[in-house]
């Protein structure tokens, strides 16, 4: 695996900060500021900025240049029906036993998630567990999209949770997953997960009151 050049650092930096809401929707970047910021020339910052908008979380605006995209509401929806197609599309594409390293990474964001102990490293440790399962696809324009998806995703997941006071909540769904890979069941491993993404979904989309109850019986 190669190593991040400044680009990556600074995209990924962004990328978070943007999640987390911190640069707001409708933020205007500055190249200039930006590269200050980070010690940066602004090449590498040019570059970063080309891939936040590859990832829809950043757009060019008339007058104004790039700027934080909004959180619509209606994307949320298209994102988690792109996600279950494509990570469940990746699931069943694997072929052999994942091995050792690939479980051991998928047991580690597993046991952070169990970790957690506030909305930053849950969100992060779910990220990382959507995104190795991916991997284990071995099919990498599959894995960057679906990595991009869960990353639009979490922003609406901040958005939310952020208002709903998160709270810790169980892992059922990803040790049923996890679970069911161990065991060579692939095909049971993809119908966990396509439940657990819509099934997710329809939790978030419950009134605050009803959301919470959901999450303490652990779903």
């Amino acid at each position: 695996m190669r190593e991040p050049t400044v680009a990556d650092r600074i995209a990924a930096a962004l990328a978070h900060r943007i999640i987390i809401g911190d640069l707001a929707p409708g933020e205007r970047l500055r190249q200039d500021a930006l590269a200050f910021e980070y010690n940066a020339s602004q090449a590498p910052v040019r570059e970063a900025f080309l891939r936040l908008e590859a990832q829809r979380l950043v757009v060019s605006r008339p007058r104004r240049g790039l700027c934080v995209a909004p959180i619509e509401p209606h994307d949320e929806r298209e994102i988690v029906a792109m996600r279950s197609a494509l990570e469940v599309l990746a699931l069943r594409h694997v072929r052999v036993q994942p091995g050792g390293r690939q479980l051991a990474q998928l047991d580690e964001a597993l046991m952070a998630g169990y970790a957690a102990r506030d909305l930053s490293e849950w969100e992060a440790s779910n990220r990382a567990f959507h995104v190795r399962l991916a991997e284990l696809s071995g099919m990498p324009r599959l894995i960057a999209s679906i990595s991009d998806l869960t990353l639009a995703y979490s922003r609406h997941v901040f958005s939310m949770e952020r208002s709903a006071h998160w709270t810790p909540r169980s892992n059922h769904d990803h040790q049923q997953i996890y679970e069911a890979i161990l065991q060579g069941d692939i095909t049971t491993a993809a119908i966990f997960l396509e439940n657990h993404i819509w099934a997710a979904e329809r939790l978030r989309s419950r009134p605050p009151s009803a959301a919470a109850e959901g999450r303490f019986s652990g779903r």
